[in-house]
């Protein structure tokens, strides 16, 4: 596993891994993703785009595939993040704190929504391996979508998963993954893989790009040891990737909307808001160190 100097991921230490910093923030605070509020919220605008055919050059589309759009003020080109919903979609209280943040730190985001034209509610139970092979498809077809948009720039585009959106997010890092979808001649390629507590089992090939991934120690859904095999099977060749574990943390726990905490699907959820406001630094770092 690489790692930069500066962002070293969490080590065990006498059998507990430790916090890398309190929260002493308010709550009113936290809810921004552990950053200073802004005094404004971002605007999401619904676009709709078609995912993605076998190759984004071929006569026949994919379906017709919807998600909320919101930019920062001016011209760009801007360097912009696809997000990437969980099994059960994603919380208004997420996209709109989510597209805050981003937008604050310069980026436009395309938060897709590969459910509502296909009528699904969920797929937390059953049907999610069939809608993963869908959902790489929509994530090619937002990528493309971005790149037709005069104020983004279509060199810095980077993807960011929640749960099994994340299990989209580093399939889509993998190598050649755009082969299917990308014309030979083409340069539209993602360029950072950013996964919020991923079913690492499901991962195969070593990403191609940098890639940065968050897990709760305590998360008994998508385990934090999946990902810390999956990341030493795949070793140190190749761009960096970096692995963070939080120790007495839980699947969701970047989900503001989940305190108090609550079983779903036979699992625990629950925010957690000093692993949410680290996890919210590192991003953004890594989002600047990569795409700026």
């Amino acid at each position: 596993m690489q790692r930069s100097d500066t962002h070293r991921p969490l080590r065990a230490h006498q059998g507990r891994l430790p916090l890398p910093r309190p929260v002493t923030l308010p709550i009113a605070i936290v809810l921004m993703l552990g950053c200073i509020a802004p005094a404004w919220a971002a605007t999401l605008g619904r676009v709709e785009f078609d995912s993605a055919a076998p190759r984004l050059d071929s006569p026949i589309l994919g379906d017709p595939i919807q998600g909320d759009l919101a930019r920062p003020q001016g011209a760009g080109p801007f360097p912009a993040v696809i997000a990437l919903h969980g099994c059960a979609g994603m919380h208004d209280t997420t996209k709109q704190r989510l597209a805050d943040a981003l937008v604050a730190w310069g980026y436009v985001v395309l938060l897709v929504d590969s459910y509502a034209t296909r009528g699904i509610n969920h797929v937390c139970t059953s049907g999610a391996f069939a809608t993963f092979v869908k959902r790489r498809q929509d994530a090619y077809g937002a990528l493309d979508f971005l790149a037709r948009q005069s104020f983004v720039d279509r060199h810095r585009v980077a993807a960011v998963g929640f749960s099994a959106g994340a299990w989209v997010t580093l399939s889509v890092a993998e190598p050649n993954s755009f082969e299917q979808f990308v014309a030979p001649d083409s340069d539209l390629r993602f360029r950072a893989a950013a996964a919020f507590y991923p079913p690492c089992r499901g991962a195969s090939t070593r990403p191609a790009i940098p890639t940065l991934i968050f897990i709760g120690a305590a998360d008994d859904w998508t385990p934090a040891a999946d990902c810390s095999g999956k990341v030493a099977d795949w070793g140190n060749d190749g761009p960096p990737i970096e692995l963070i574990v939080y120790p007495g943390t839980y699947h969701g726990f970047y989900y503001v909307h989940l305190q108090p905490g609550a079983r779903l699907f036979d699992h625990w959820l629950e925010y957690n808001g000093a692993a949410a406001d680290d996890a919210t630094d590192r991003l953004h770092r890594f989002l600047d160190r990569h795409l700026n």
